[in-house]
């Protein structure tokens, strides 16, 4: 479980530095992506989604299992006031992100991912 919650910080940490290059390192080629804007596959749309969204996340929470976790994470994005609070879902596979998609509640992240309070990480 270490290993996908590193994978996952890494991935953070890379969207938070905007460095894009870091970002695809530690993305599968055939990423999906699943946000309130519609859903999608590859690094092109990664690409497209880093240059366009300016977000920094900061984690308060993890819950993880052997290759899924769910962040909570305050959300500011550039250019706009205030902080919004929502739940990355991501689906990890060798050491690369598979699947990430945004949710606005716990409740629909837990339902998705198929973790739960349980799977809280100290």
């Amino acid at each position: 479980m270490n290993n996908v919650i590193e994978t996952a910080d890494t991935w953070v940490d890379k969207v938070n530095a905007q460095d894009v290059e870091g970002v695809l390192e530690v993305s599968d080629p055939n990423i999906e992506l699943i946000g309130p804007r519609g859903a999608g596959f590859g690094h092109d749309l990664l690409v497209q989604w880093m240059e366009n969204t300016g977000v920094n996340l900061h984690t308060i929470t993890r819950y993880a299992d052997d290759h899924r976790v769910v962040y909570e994470q305050e959300a500011v994005w550039e250019n706009q006031d205030g902080h919004v609070i929502v739940y990355t879902f991501m689906e990890i596979k060798d050491g690369k992100v598979i699947r990430i998609e945004r949710f606005d509640n716990s409740d629909d992240a837990f339902s998705t991912s198929g973790l739960n309070e349980e799977n809280k990480v100290a």
